[in-house]
């Protein structure tokens, strides 16, 4: 497997992991305080959370070795995290996890996300990012004497023109900022 599809699935598994919270809700039978279907639902909150601590370890040990890049402009796409709220807004309606057909047409249904956030570069909008710190920016920068434009993820405070960082690319058109102003 190329880490770029190891990644790109990471971040779209992290991403729906709060799903898994809902299903829990959803699936929980209050009066007899128990899971109606433990089977289905201990293992994709079990995925989530793995999903969520293999993301956090992986931005946090990132180191770039690469060239610093030096920033031309920069703008917040931070904002696009309302395109991960159709599958959530799905959860609300009766989703009985004991129904075949309904757990068949969701799996369907979350893999052409997957899919379609593949082929249009909209992995990165990552909601469990934002709370990690991370916020991602469309960015023109100058790599190597070239002109550049792809997307930064940025823990902290906002990129600025002219600042010079280390990148590491984690899926196409997608990289983590490492180090800002790096001593060369």
């Amino acid at each position: 497997m190329r880490l770029r599809f190891v990644s790109s699935l990471l971040i779209f598994l992290s991403a729906y992991s709060p799903l898994s919270i809902i299903f829990l809700i959803q699936d929980f039978d209050f009066a007899k305080k128990e899971v109606m279907h433990p089977e289905i639902v201990w293992p994709i909150l079990g995925l989530s959370v793995l999903s969520c601590v293999l993301l956090w370890m992986a931005v946090r040990y990132l180191k770039g070795s690469s060239p610093p890049i030096t920033v031309k402009s920069v703008s917040n796409r931070s904002g696009e995290l309302i395109n991960y709220s159709i599958p959530y807004m799905i959860s609300f309606f009766v989703m009985d996890l004991g129904n075949l057909k309904l757990l068949l047409s969701f799996g369907f249904f979350m893999f052409i996300m997957y899919w379609l956030t593949m082929k249009t570069h909209n992995i990165f909008i990552n909601p469990v990012l934002a709370v990690m710190g991370y916020n991602i920016y469309d960015v023109h920068y100058e790599r190597n004497g070239n002109e550049c434009e792809d997307f930064f993820l940025v823990k902290g405070a906002r990129l600025r023109k002219n600042e010079r960082c280390r990148i590491v690319e984690i899926s196409e058109q997608l990289y983590v900022v490492t180090e800002r102003n790096p001593e060369v």
